[in-house]
């Protein structure tokens, strides 16, 4: 009897540890339905091409597209597939442009690379694609886009479908590379719905204006051209769907979020916002207009001016979209900036509560960021 009762412990205890594996296994697996991959023919100008492609549901709050580097440094180049092992991704596609026939390292990229509101990289031709959170992402010629109002940013080139419409047209975007303007090759090209779906692929053999009809005919609202030729490639659930011919400098990666998001609480009371807040550089950014009015503050909006207005208690604050802050006419006791993050003015919550006489303290294991009134010991 106790050797039975003694073998029904050992199982008991297995199957208990054998649980969060199993519960990760399936939250995984539960991810992977909103990706999903086909291969799709179509009938260009030049005959019928098959293009492979996949689709990731952005309204997904536990999925990520970001850019990556090949082991995370500038120059260097690494297998798609290993950049793919290297984050767990749950899909890749090849990004930017890299000076692939440098002999040797380094193998810089070409284009604008933003991750988590740092720039990694400069370059204003071309177009790119920006992603903030789960929100629709934006593609946009790379002069207009601005660098600090997304999280991530890549870019390439050029614009293929905007507005639903074909709009190919590479020498406005300062390319002239022949390989862009009139040859056949491999593509790679990123777009996404209107319905916050996005779609990434590959087409063998196709000019870009043909690459653009192709995505149009997918129901993309916005595309872009990727790098393409030997640095076409296409990962997605364990399988390569495109094998680039080459080591690349840089792809954009989708990726279960690691973090839980951003909680903002006055004492006890959890303060939701209309937008995330979000941590850049060590700050952590909230809507500028809400954090101030859900802290008492009389909040005006000046569309012309561009301008925010807010007072309280006889202090009154300027926050402007180009990023400059007033205090009472004046500098503000510590240098800040606001930003522009799609299309919302936001601002550093320290920032926010010690201008209204509250402190700010931040939980790191927990993201979380209580606000409290100063002076007042027996608060957080």
């Amino acid at each position: 009897m106790k050797i039975r009762k003694w073998v029904v412990s050992i199982i008991l205890i297995a199957s208990l540890t054998a649980l969060p594996a199993v519960s990760a296994k399936g939250e995984q697996q539960e991810i992977t339905k909103s990706i999903s991959t086909m291969s799709q023919t179509f009938t260009t100008s030049s005959g019928k091409r098959t293009a492979q492609i996949v689709r990731i549901n952005l309204n997904d709050s536990r999925l990520e597209v970001r850019p990556v580097l090949a082991f995370n440094e500038i120059g260097k180049t690494q297998s798609l597939q290993e950049m793919a092992k290297q984050n767990n991704a749950l899909a890749v596609i090849n990004g930017t442009f890299f000076m692939a026939y440098n002999k040797e390292d380094p193998k810089p990229p070409w284009g604008m690379i933003v991750i988590d509101f740092e720039k990694k990289n400069e370059k204003t031709s071309g177009s790119s694609i920006g992603f903030n959170g789960n929100l629709r992402p934006v593609i946009m010629t790379s002069k207009k886009m601005s660098e600090n109002s997304f999280e991530h940013i890549t870019s390439a080139g050029p614009t293929l479908v905007q507005d639903g419409k074909v709009v190919v047209d590479p020498l406005a975007e300062g390319m002239q590379d022949p390989k862009l303007t009139t040859l056949s090759a491999q593509r790679s090209f990123i777009g996404y719905t209107a319905d916050n779906q996005l779609v990434m692929g590959t087409v063998p053999n196709v000019t870009l204006n043909q690459l653009a009809v192709i995505c149009q005919s997918m129901g993309l609202q916005a595309a872009m051209n990727l790098d393409g030729g030997a640095s076409s490639g296409l990962y997605a659930k364990g399988k390569l769907l495109t094998r680039p011919g080459r080591n690349l400098s840089n792809a954009l990666i989708v990726v279960q979020r690691k973090s839980p998001p951003i909680q903002v609480k006055w004492d006890s009371q959890i303060l939701s916002f209309s937008r995330q807040p979000v941590i850049i550089n060590g700050s952590v950014y909230v809507l500028a207009e809400e954090i101030f009015a859900k802290l008492g503050a009389k909040v005006t909006i000046m569309q012309q001016e561009k301008i925010i207005t807010v007072t309280k208690e006889g202090r009154e604050i300027h926050l402007w979209e180009s990023g400059g802050v007033t205090v009472d006419g004046g500098n503000p006791p510590t240098p800040v900036r606001s930003r522009m993050i799609a299309g919302k003015l936001m601002i550093p919550i320290r920032f926010a509560a010690e201008m209204l006489d509250t402190s700010v303290q931040w939980d790191s294991q927990s993201r979380t960021a209580t606000i409290a009134t100063k002076g007042e010991n027996d608060k957080p």
